[in-house]
Formats: C-alpha cells, structure tokens, sequence
C-alpha cells in the first residue's frame, strides 16, 4: 500500500466535486438549464468532460464567445448557477463510493489531507458538512482565493502552502482532466479518478474507485 511504504508522500488533496460528492453532475445540469436560457444547448456530460474544475467565469465566458452570444452580464449567470446549487444540494449530497474508508486509512497513516476544488468556498463548506467530514481535512481552499482556476496550478499550490509541505510531497486526486493538468505542473503526483482506465489521462495512474488506489503505488 502506497501510503504505508512511501515517505515521500505527506498529504493528499482531494478535488470535491466528483472525488468526494457526486456534485459535480450537480453543476453540469444547473450549467445546462442556464445556457438553455440563451439558447445554447450542451449536454452535461460535454460540459463536465471539459470544464469540470474550470472556473465559472471562464467557463461562461468561454463558451459564450464560442456560440458568439455577445453583451452576457457574467456575474449574473455566475449568482444564478450558485443559488440553484445551494438550494439544490442540502439534504440531498453523496459521498463518492469508498470515500470514508479511504479518508479513515490515509488518517490512520498520519498523512495531512486537503480539498483543492473550483467550487466555492461556501459551497465546500456547504457539501463537507452535510457529508459531516470537515473535521477530516486541515485545509480547504476555493479557486475563488486565486487568479485562475484549474488548468492553472495555483489553486493546488496555495493548498500545499497553506499545508505548509513541498508540492513534491503532495499527491492530488483528481476527476477532471483540468485538474490532473493543473496538478502535474506543481509537481505533484496525480492519481486520476476516471470511468474509463484504458483511455489516455494526464495523470500518472488511472483507477476506476477509491478503494483501487490502495494497491497502486504513484512513485
């Protein structure tokens, strides 16, 4: 088991929505429902594949210039999408299969843990609770506390700061191809959650659930 037999492994960062709730659907049907309103029709699972972990106003703005709808009052979209997922998810959040277990042997372990998500700050407290897990992790961090969301690396460099361990010790678990992007230009390992291992992923192994990565070793 990785986490027994190597040192260099210190702390591990979660990704939240997708790694530890099943909110990243969440986003991608209220992301739907509003471009639906300016007439731009994608399927969630388009826009989960390629925006999961993108900030919201690069996303919106993005994908805007892209059906060249023009004169769009971002910050606007931006509230709508994230009152419907506040009202949304109370009551109603799944862990992802495996998550506890997992969370309780990387303690056991003595490794630091951390959340690095796009989503908001409100929103990660919002989840944590309801799955009653914040006690688990020493760090949270938004993509609201950086210039750039994922692809970008620094909202996984601002988590191993506030953590205060070198992203070399870090290793990252990531749903999102942004993500894992964003995760091996800091350096760290990336363990990449995916349906899909046979498919090519930029991270450096691909596991199908949380409980595989127990019988993978990223170094």
């Amino acid at each position: 088991m990785l986490w027994k037999i190597n040192n260099k492994v210190r702390a591990v960062i979660f990704d939240m929505d997708g790694v530890i709730s099943d909110t990243q659907q969440v986003h991608a049907i209220s992301e739907v429902s509003i471009l639906r309103d300016y007439g731009i029709e994608l399927e969630a699972e388009e826009i989960s594949r390629k925006y999961a972990g993108v900030t919201d106003r690069e996303m919106f703005q993005e994908i805007f210039t892209n059906f060249d709808k023009k004169d769009i009052n971002l910050d606007m979209v931006i509230e709508k999408k994230w009152k419907n997922m506040m009202d949304v998810v109370k009551g109603r959040v799944t862990e992802i299969n495996g998550l506890k277990v997992l969370i309780e042997r990387l303690k056991a372990n003595e490794l630091s843990l951390a959340v690095a998500s796009a989503s908001r700050i409100s929103f990660i407290e919002l989840v944590l609770a309801e799955l009653k897990l914040r006690d688990k992790f020493d760090v949270i961090t938004s993509s609201e506390e950086v210039d750039d969301g994922k692809p970008d690396p620094a909202v996984f460099l601002l988590t191993a700061k506030k953590l205060s361990i070198p992203p070399e010790n870090c290793v990252v678990i990531e749903d999102g191809v942004s993500g894992m992007i964003a995760a091996k230009k800091t350096g760290m390992k990336c363990i990449g959650l995916v349906d899909d291992i046979s498919k090519d992923y930029p991270a450096d192994i691909l596991v199908k659930n949380l409980q595989d990565i127990f019988n993978r070793d990223v170094y």
